[in-house]
């Protein structure tokens, strides 16, 4: 079966994390070609946020795929690009940046990063991260390593400032490669989208392929969240020992 013969479904996003019957929504809510990439990153504990492997994916005649390049900076423009411009000649499934784990996102910074022999940026057509225009956002902006407190005090009040906020170097490293996107306020602001190139002839089988490798890439959030449980829990009881010990003494 082609890519070319799938009819987009429609649904809006929805966090499968949060449903009781995840698979089931799976199967009625996602494209052929990303459902069993969807339930492995589902069983990882990896938020999807939105999806898109059909017929409206295949370029027309005279259209052209939409690049980093093509998007990026033009949130100025009208209309502004979105998310369904980074579908054009591909297919994709959208992940919740936010909530992967710190490995997670490093891997994808990885991808991301790749280049072929010739120096192409192989790796920015494949994965790109994205947020919506964000405009005055002082949070942000502290926590991505613009805005310095110490800066913030030559130029505000300090009722004006917000505290205790950390930098946070991943999603910095986010906002060096981000793209800006239109889309609905309903989804998260930091997202990664993950692309496949397709064209007339690519198969439903090749996308399924494609996307559940790349799924299979990411580590299980589920099992690190365990761990560090339990690698608190055990320190907690250690610690707890050595006061006992040095009581004793």
């Amino acid at each position: 079966m082609l890519v070319s013969e799938v009819e987009p479904i429609g649904d809006i996003g929805i966090n499968l994390l949060q449903e009781k019957n995840p698979k089931d929504i799976i199967d009625k809510s996602i494209e052929l070609p990303l459902r069993n990439a969807c339930k492995i990153f589902l069983e990882k504990g990896i938020e999807t946020v939105m999806s898109s492997a059909n017929k409206n994916n295949i370029l027309s005649k005279g259209e052209k795929t939409t690049e980093k390049e093509d998007v990026y900076g033009k949130q100025w423009l009208y209309p502004s690009p979105t998310f369904e411009d980074a579908g054009k000649g591909y297919s994709w499934i959208m992940i919740n940046f936010d909530s992967l784990s710190d490995s997670n996102k490093d891997l994808l910074f990885s991808i991301e990063g790749r280049t072929g022999k010739d120096g192409q940026k192989i790796g920015e057509k494949i994965v790109w991260f994205v947020h919506p225009f964000i405009m005055g956002n002082l949070d942000y902006k502290i926590r991505t390593g613009q805005y310095s407190y110490e800066y913030l005090r030559t130029v505000l009040e300090e009722e004006e400032i917000p505290q205790n906020i950390e930098v946070d170097e991943r999603l910095a490293e986010f906002e060096k490669r981000y793209v800006v996107l239109s889309y609905n306020n309903r989804y998260p602001e930091n997202t990664v989208i993950i692309r496949m190139p397709i064209n007339e002839a690519t198969t439903v089988d090749e996308v399924d392929e494609y996307f559940t490798n790349f799924a299979k890439t990411f580590k299980n959030q589920q099992e690190l969240e365990q761990k560090k449980k339990d690698t608190n829990a055990n320190k907690k009881q250690e610690d707890k020992q050595n006061e006992m010990e040095e009581d004793a003494r």
